[in-house]
């Protein structure tokens, strides 16, 4: 287990002034612009020329990505990365020892020649580089900093900077993440007050999720263990057998909003439509005339509308009829 960090190399007082404006932003910055900004903040404190501060867990094939954001660094960086992430040594370096932050020279003789390679294409002479492992999800938080050929190379105070600020990083990361459901369910207060709010990656691994979430996906998918959605992110939203489940992209995140389907939800437009009118007391004869069918047809829909809902009669039909949520307006 890793040693507590219990004196800050920098002065006592920068080092709180740093932490209380990290936790500022994560309180008070959109999910979209909380990366940027945390980074920004931490420049002055510790200089670095390009950063990669992702989450991952470990496969068998190595560190499978689940989320990244990337400062100062073009788009197909990670993809480099991952074509010589198995010559990587800081993989190993970091997850020999979680918490504590490791120095990789890139551009080092007997660095590994495809560490090299990336070194160079990106303008990377140095990189700086912490983890902090969640033992329950077995994800990870990474943060590492680079310093481009001619800077100086990170010190050893520099390094155990690093190792006090990550916990902290991770805790605001988690903190901004809530405070964003929390902002999004207030926005939709009073449109659906039965919402569960969660977040998850683009491989639809949940990153932060209220209770009722879990609740609502066992309910369609009794099996389900997470961290893992059991359907993927699907940025159309999904509509199950009883959850309906919304995702909003942010950056490489999104936002999903989950609610329990009502069973009149499971009809077609055209049998919701017939179930409305009967459950207001019309005749068949009523039915067909308003909606401009026969009343063999609105028959037929009323058989199919008992089949698929389980019920008899009128008053089972206005009896659903007041569970169906309003639509959430996008």
């Amino acid at each position: 287990m890793t040693e507590p960090c219990v004196r800050p190399p920098a002065s006592m007082a920068v080092f709180a002034a740093v932490l209380l404006e990290i936790y500022r932003l994560a309180r008070e910055e959109s999910l979209l612009r909380f990366h940027q900004a945390v980074m920004e903040c931490l420049l002055p404190l510790l200089p670095f020329d390009k950063a990669w501060w992702g989450r991952s867990a470990q496969g068998d094939a190595g560190p499978q990505e689940h989320s990244s954001y990337l400062f100062g660094l073009p788009e197909s960086y990670v993809a480099d990365w991952k074509s010589i992430s198995h010559e990587d040594i800081t993989v190993a370096r970091v997850h020999a020892e979680p918490g504590v932050a490791v120095v990789v020279d890139m551009q080092h003789k007997e660095s590994p020649a495809g560490l090299r390679w990336l070194g160079a294409r990106y303008d990377i002479a140095e990189l700086l580089c912490v983890i902090s492992s969640d033992h329950l999800t077995l994800l990870s938080d990474h943060l590492e900093l680079y310093r481009s050929l001619g800077a100086a190379p990170f010190s050893a105070d520099e390094r155990e900077l690093l190792s006090c600020l990550m916990p902290h990083l991770v805790s605001a990361v988690s903190l901004n993440q809530i405070r964003s459901l929390q902002a999004l369910r207030m926005s939709l207060e009073g449109a659906e007050p039965r919402l569960a709010l969660a977040v998850c990656d683009g491989q639809g691994v949940l990153q932060s999720a209220e209770p009722a979430f879990a609740e609502l996906l066992l309910a369609e998918w009794p099996d389900w263990f997470g961290p893992r959605l059991p359907i993927g992110v699907q940025p159309q939203g999904y509509n199950g057998r009883r959850v309906y489940i919304d995702a909003r992209q942010v950056n490489d995140l999104y936002l999903l909003t989950a609610r329990q389907r009502s069973v009149m939800e499971q009809l077609s437009v055209r049998e919701s439509d017939v179930a409305k009118l009967f459950g207001q007391g019309r005749t068949y004869k009523e039915i067909a005339r308003l909606l401009g069918m026969s009343p063999h047809t609105v028959r037929h829909h009323i058989r199919s509308i008992y089949t698929k809902l389980g019920i008899h009669g009128k008053a089972g039909i206005a009896l659903l009829l007041h569970q169906l949520p309003p639509a959430i307006e996008g």
